[in-house]
């Protein structure tokens, strides 16, 4: 008896992952473009870098991206060597 039921289990299990193993019909993968969710360094200005140190400075909030630094700026370093995991 027990034989005659986990025969019938495994071949159950069989049909049931062989009829979900087709992927057409399936929902497509939609691919994000790089670049949507994130500024690129040319978006920030030139004004707004000097606003984020000069607040990085006085230790009030500041954006913590190293783009958003003037570059070779003491909280640029910092902040590379942040990113690097260093």
């Amino acid at each position: 008896m027990r034989t005659i039921i986990a025969g019938l289990v495994s071949v159950g299990l069989l049909v049931a992952f062989a009829g979900t193993s087709n992927a057409e019909g399936g929902r497509q993968k939609h691919r994000i473009q790089y670049g949507q969710y994130c500024n690129s360094p040319s978006a920030i200005t030139d004004e707004q870098r000097l606003r984020n140190e000069r607040a990085y400075e006085r230790g009030d909030y500041y954006e913590h991206d190293s783009n958003a630094f003037p570059i070779g700026s003491r909280g640029w370093f910092e902040q590379k060597e942040r990113e690097d995991g260093g």
